[in-house]
């Protein structure tokens, strides 16, 4: 959300008699989805070195880690002069720089206003069908 609309939304709040979102009152703190990421970080057990993602436990596997896992394992076993690696290697090298061409690069972001989602869930593939059916 750009700054004049929340500077808009701020002054309608001040003007109602309620607390901006910006301040803080007495004991009272912002929630964790209203602070800024950094602070989210920050405030967050660091338990492991991944990057927080909500969505899976697993990190992914991205095109640039397929190469440099190609990369790495070509360098080794043309040290070790192990061939069927070096192949493998090669392989990977290939498989990681075709990929970039092929994954899609739209990032999502969810847009959220005071811990709550501004945009509207999905449609589930049943109601997709039934408006498709209808069109």
């Amino acid at each position: 959300m750009s700054d004049k609309y929340q500077q808009e939304i701020e002054e309608i709040l001040k003007s109602a008699g309620e607390v901006a979102p910006g301040e803080v009152v007495g004991e009272m703190e912002r929630p964790l989805d209203d602070r800024p990421k950094a602070l989210q970080q920050s405030s967050r057990p660091n338990n492991s070195t991944a990057p927080y993602s909500p969505r899976s436990r697993w990190p992914t596997i991205t095109p640039g880690k397929i190469l440099m896992t190609g990369l790495f394992v070509f360098i080794v076993t043309a040290l070790l002069q192990i061939w069927v690696l070096i192949w493998v290697g090669l392989a990977l090298l290939v498989v990681g720089y075709l990929l970039f061409f092929v994954t899609p690069r739209s990032i999502n972001v969810e847009k959220r206003w005071r811990g709550e989602s501004l945009e509207d869930p999905p449609e589930s593939p049943w109601n997709r069908l039934k408006r498709w059916m209808k069109s």
